[in-house]
């Protein structure tokens, strides 16, 4: 495939669909949008929340947290099938290609059932395992989701059953199976895990980066003092995320430091929510640190990613982070946890430490690496490299790519029988 984009590859119209043009999913959904607009040749409408004009009703897809909260606090959406509306069905119809991200609260199964029938390309772009699931967004140690998610370990079973769990897990599988319909992540860990877990063939499913302009050119001198290192995440307080150990982390590092002898200053920003809780955690670390509160102007936080040194992310599941992007993007040393979309992206670009395990000694010894190990010339060399993967042209490209072969493919299928569409 080229990586160059043919205006005249994709043609005809695309929606683009997100229940909200901010939080990561958003963002990165927004940003297609530009990429396919400026890029691809097609007409492309953004369809977020505020768009369609409403939301689904409370008692279809209440959007608190079902999550019974025993082996992951991370959000576990519950929705009431069947319910679906003509008007909605009808205007994604009237599309060429439909290109689904993270739009719970806006689009009911019955809806994207309802629409994957119409037999026209229909892309779901997974920014976590939620369209793979019974409702979970991330799987946490359940591996539930590869057999059908029953008995599903994560839901509060005093407001939703696990059949319920089940039978929406059976629904998505039945929208996947449909030939018009594929898969894509930004992570070939998560496009993975679901071509492995047998809800898609991997033929119909691929690796889509997301596109990032970044506002200004990468830093190539570092080191200044203090030595700053990041913290960021929509929510500081998500268990997945695990902050307790990247400030206990940060913790030992002090204390290794002091030991050698380093007296150079370490700062700590954090971006993102936080609770007074997580600040006692930070005193009682006894590390410096700076708390910036959640951060949803983009210049903003390019002007704090100039400014580090460290992205330090002890999360234990993750898929392609924007933050991971955006910050590495001005030159930042990502320090990650093994096992996931974190890991490979140190990895794609040689850049970075990996901890080997998810402990305090391994990720303040990761912290201590990264510090001593990257120039500011391997900074700046790593910063071109991600944007150079995640340049609008080239996302715009690959897409246009796949949704030529979806409709190549389409055209020399055999037509399926109406048995086969029930």
């Amino acid at each position: 495939m080229s990586s160059e984009p043919n205006a005249d590859s994709a043609g005809g119209s695309l929606a683009i669909l997100s229940s909200a043009s901010g939080g990561g999913a958003g963002i990165a959904a927004n940003r297609l949008a530009s990429a396919m607009r400026a890029h691809s040749g097609m007409a492309v409408d953004f369809i977020d929340g505020q768009a369609m004009g409403e939301l689904l009703p409370q008692d279809v897809a209440r959007q608190t947290n079902h999550s019974n909260f025993t082996i992951s606090d991370t959000h576990f959406t519950v929705e009431y099938p069947g319910f679906s509306r003509g008007w909605v069905i009808d205007m994604l119809c009237g599309y060429d290609v439909v290109n689904v991200h993270w739009s719970s609260f806006q689009l009911s199964l019955a809806e994207l059932d309802a629409v994957s029938r119409a037999g026209k390309p229909m892309f779901f772009m997974l920014h976590d395992f939620h369209y793979i699931t019974g409702g979970c967004h991330y799987p946490a140690t359940c591996t539930g989701f590869r057999s059908g998610c029953h008995a599903c370990p994560q839901v509060d079973r005093n407001r939703a059953s696990p059949a319920l769990i089940a039978r929406n897990r059976a629904i998505k599988r039945d929208i996947f199976a449909r030939e018009n319909v594929h898969l894509m992540a930004p992570s070939a860990f998560l496009r993975d895990a679901a071509v492995q877990s047998g809800i898609v063939p991997r033929r119909r499913a691929h690796v889509l980066r997301n596109p990032y302009v970044p506002l200004q050119g990468p830093l190539l001198t570092r080191r200044r003092d203090p030595l700053r290192i990041l913290l960021i995440a929509d929510s500081l307080n998500e268990g997945r995320k695990q902050m307790p150990l990247a400030l206990e982390s940060l913790g030992h590092l002090m204390a290794q430091r002091k030991a050698a002898g380093l007296e150079a200053p370490v700062q700590v920003d954090l971006v993102g929510q936080s609770t007074p809780a997580l600040e006692t955690c930070l005193r009682d670390a006894g590390v410096p640190y700076r708390l910036h509160g959640r951060i949803t102007d983009h210049a903003r936080l390019t002007e704090i990613f100039a400014r580090i040194d460290i992205v330090l992310t002890c999360s234990n599941e993750d898929n392609w982070p924007n933050v991971l992007v955006e910050a590495c993007s001005y030159g930042c040393v990502p320090v990650v946890g093994p096992g996931h979309g974190c890991e490979e992206f140190v990895r794609r670009y040689g850049f970075g430490q990996i901890a080997p395990e998810y402990t305090p000694t391994a990720f303040a010894a990761a912290l201590s690496a990264a510090l001593a190990g990257w120039s500011a010339a391997d900074c700046g060399s790593a910063a071109q490299a991600v944007r150079a993967d995640h340049r609008p042209e080239q996302a715009a490209a690959a897409f246009c790519g796949l949704i030529d072969a979806a409709r190549h493919h389409l055209t020399s299928a055999p037509v399926p029988s109406l048995r086969e569409l029930a």
